[in-house]
C-alpha cells in the first residue's frame, strides 16, 4: 500500500482519459471539478483547521486516425487537520489527525461515466492517504457504517494499519476512514480520513462524521 493519494487519482482519471479515445468528436479539450471544502461551522466545532486546498491538473495526449488532442482535466485536494497529545508515544502534540476531501470531474460521454473513480471499492480508495503519511502497511478492514455526504448517503469505511509519520519519523498505529465516492453535480467527492489509534477513537470518529456531513460543493 505504498500509493499516495496522487498516484492512485492520477490513475483513475488518466484511466478515463483513455477512454475517450474513440469519442474525440464530442470531448472537451477540458474538464474541470469544483473544489470541495469543510464548512467554517463544521471546522470550528471540531478544532480542524484548512491544511491546504489546491488543484490537481491532469493532462493526457490521445489519438485517433493520426490526429491527437491534449485532454486537460482539473482535480481539486482541501486538506484539513489537527493537532493530538500522544503523550503515550511520548510524542506530545503533533498535527496527526488529517481529513482530505478530493473532487474530481465525472468525465461522462452519451451518459457513460468513464471516470472509474466513482467505481472504486472502499479498499482500492483507502490508498487515498495524506502526505505526511507513508509507507501505509498492515491495513486491515475492521467495519463500515452509512454516513450523509452532500445530500447522498453513502458507506463510511473503517480500516486499521501502520504508518510512518512523516513529521517525527516514527513508525505508529493508524485508522483509515473511507467514503466511496459521491456523484454531486458533475463531479465526483471522495473523502478519507487518517489519524492515530492512541486517541479516543469515539471523539475522532465523530469529529470526522461532523467533518463529512458538513462538506460543501458547487
Amino acid at each position: 500500500m505504498a500509493l499516495t493519494r496522487r498516484h492512485v487519482l492520477t490513475a483513475g482519471v488518466t484511466a478515463g482519459i483513455g477512454l475517450l479515445a474513440g469519442c474525440t468528436d464530442v470531448a472537451r479539450d477540458s474538464l474541470a471539478a469544483s473544489p470541495a471544502t469543510i464548512s467554517p461551522a463544521a471546522l470550528a466545532e471540531t478544532g480542524y483547521g484548512e491544511h491546504t486546498v489546491e488543484e490537481l491538473r491532469i493532462e493526457r495526449t490521445i489519438g485517433r486516425f493520426g490526429i491527437e488532442r491534449t485532454i486537460s482535466v482539473q482535480n481539486w485536494n482541501a486538506e484539513y487537520d489537527r493537532a493530538l497529545a500522544l503523550d503515550a508515544l511520548g510524542l506530545g502534540r503533533v498535527q496527526t489527525a488529517v481529513v482530505s476531501v478530493l473532487a474530481t470531474p465525472q468525465i461522462s460521454v452519451f451518459g457513460r461515466t468513464l471516470n472509474p473513480v466513482g467505481e472504486y471499492s472502499t479498499d482500492e480508495l483507502v490508498a487515498l492517504i495524506q502526505d505526511r503519511y507513508d509507507e501505509l502497511e498492515d491495513v486491515q478492514y475492521v467495519d463500515e457504517e452509512p454516513v450523509s455526504v452532500l445530500g447522498s448517503e453513502t458507506t463510511l469505511a473503517r480500516y486499521r494499519g501502520r504508518a510512518r509519520l512523516v513529521p517525527v519519523e516514527t513508525t505508529i498505529d493508524v485508522t483509515i476512514r473511507v467514503s466511496e465516492a459521491v456523484a454531486n453535480g458533475d463531479d465526483f467527492v471522495v473523502c478519507v480520513a487518517v489519524y492515530p489509534q492512541a486517541v479516543n477513537a469515539e471523539s475522532e470518529s465523530t469529529a470526522v462524521r461532523t467533518l463529512l456531513e458538513g462538506l460543501e460543493h458547487q
